[in-house]
């Protein structure tokens, strides 16, 4: 009897055993045939070794090489290569029972993937199914960790032997990634939990003429902090003006720090809508020069109102603030001198309800405060979105200012100097699209005007003294510090906001002063 039983065991226990191996060997020669015969033909899939386990529901594949073409030839646009890709933890209870495919963990390591922007080319009409083959997808899919490590991504334009987009060392994590039927036909096509995402650095062209590269980034389920953002033009100054055919600033931007907290996006139908509770940069440097001697823009330059108004998704930031930042202007308007310049320094902005989601009166508005040519600097600034006149006010009030201070911009560009002390300055705009009204007061004494001579080396006496009979050198008259004056502006529609805001404001200044 115990003969019989234990040959009953070992005949059951080989069953099992045989049956196990069996199974495995069937499993993997099917996933071997898929691999082989069933992907699409744009499809080159390569690769060294392949295990799997029924037992422990574990799939692994090594020395992955991937190559996808195009469907009207055998351009191969897209090239990967994955040292490791490993699924585990199958749910066959769940598969078998729930009819749902999960599996506990997917990791892929060490991977570099390249695409040639300029070898893929559209169709016209592609089949939704071989398109996506899983937009038949008939069971939902749970992935509870996905881990991918040590990847490079890379978008080369060979045509102009440029790197577009370039990722070093990015890992991603995410947890409960879910898809289904319905899902997989959206925009989005999965959802997800506790996402996580780093890269050592990030490589931009962001057009003909700048990039933009990043430092270290990491990017959770709610925030994003990047180190060390830069956006820097391609060319010398004298090679960009030989580069372009009309006015274009010449842009150098360093922040060390950025920082989003609290974002959302995803589609409201078709149209994309992100939304973030605040972000902060870190003391930026920003330089902008502007060669007056190429020729004008004609374009049409709309105010920031109208550029929310108009934009292509839905957009609402509740607060943007930018610390310590320092903002050079310099602006070239003479072959034989140099260029003008402006700066402000220690300045901080604070920007509120910055989108195109908000109600029809609820104002957008950014202060400022810092210094201008080393004097105390306020601005209040506010419009609403929802305007379609693009009514706008801007006010703000000037410190104690050596009128020498801005000799630096006025001298090269206007062969015009001054003298004296501007004590206080208060300007109040109202605007819009059209046309602007300022008030003013001012108080300031000893002031003059120095006219240069043509050359520049030196003061024009008699242009600068008949010049000087027009102005007031003193703001006081009559027992008042202040004298005061209303100006009024047409605007150019193919200049800045900020000219609009320097015309307006000169305006009432020849009126104060005179």
């Amino acid at each position: 009897m115990k003969k019989t039983l234990l040959y009953v065991f070992i005949g059951l226990l080989t069953v099992v055993v045989g049956g196990y191996f069996y199974a495995n060997y069937l499993v993997k020669s099917k996933l071997e045939s898929f691999l082989a015969e069933q992907l699409s033909p744009e499809l080159d899939f390569q690769y060294g070794d392949l295990y799997m386990s029924t037992f422990t529901g574990t799939i692994s594949i090594k020395d992955i090489n991937v190559e996808l073409s195009n469907q009207t030839d055998t351009l191969v646009h897209t090239r990967a290569t994955v040292d490791k890709l490993s699924l585990s933890g199958f749910g066959y209870w769940k598969f078998f029972v729930k009819d749902q495919i999960q599996f506990e963990r997917i990791n892929i390591d060490r991977n570099n993937i390249v695409y040639f922007k300029d070898k893929f080319k559209s169709t016209a009409q592609i089949d939704t199914i071989k398109a996506n083959p899983l937009a038949t997808l008939d069971k939902s899919v749970l992935i509870e960790n996905v881990d991918i490590g040590a990847t490079s991504f890379t978008i080369y334009d060979s045509s102009k032997d440029s790197v577009v987009l370039h990722v070093a060392k990015a890992a991603f994590a995410a947890r409960d990634v879910r898809t289904d039927g319905k899902t997989i036909r959206k925009r989005i096509p999965v959802t997800y939990e506790d996402v996580h995402l780093e890269s050592d650095s990030l490589f931009l062209k962001i057009s003909p003429f700048e990039t933009l590269s990043v430092g270290h980034m990491s990017l959770t389920q709610e925030d994003i902090t990047i180190d060390r953002l830069s956006i820097k033009p391609k060319f010398s100054k004298t090679q960009y003006k030989r580069l372009i055919d009309k006015e274009r600033d010449y842009t150098v931007l360093d922040v060390p720090v950025v920082e989003l907290l609290g974002y959302n996006f995803g589609f409201n139908g078709s149209t994309l809508f992100t939304k973030v509770d605040k972000i902060h940069l870190e003391t930026p440097e920003l330089s902008i020069y502007r060669d007056k001697l190429v020729a004008d823009d004609p374009s049409f330059k709309p105010l920031y109102s109208k550029l929310l108004r108009d934009l292509n998704m839905d957009l609402m930031v509740d607060s943007i603030t930018v610390s310590n930042s320092v903002i050079t202007y310099e602006e070239k308007l003479k072959a034989d001198q140099p260029a003008g310049s402006i700066k402000f320094t220690n300045l901080d902005l604070n920007m509120s309800t910055v989108g195109n989601t908000q109600h029809a009166g609820e104002l957008t508005k950014i202060t400022a405060d810092g210094l201008f040519q080393q004097s105390n600097l306020h601005v209040d600034w506010a419009f609403d979105v929802h305007d379609t006149s693009d009514a706008f006010r801007f006010s703000g009030n000037l410190g104690k200012l050596p009128a020498a201070n801005i000799n630096s911009f006025t001298g090269p560009n206007l062969n015009v100097g001054f003298e004296g002390t501007l004590q206080e300055i208060y300007f109040d705009i109202s605007g819009n699209n059209n046309r602007s009204q300022t008030a003013m007061k001012m108080a300031y004494e000893d002031f003059k005007i120095d006219l240069m001579k043509k050359d520049g080396t030196g003061i024009n006496k008699l242009l600068s003294g008949i010049a000087n009979l027009f102005v007031a050198n003193d703001s006081r008259k009559n027992g008042e510090k202040y004298r005061e004056g209303n100006g009024e502006a047409d605007r150019n529609k193919t200049q800045s906001v900020f000219n609009f805001v320097w015309i307006s404001i000169l305006s009432a200044l020849i009126k104060t002063m005179t």
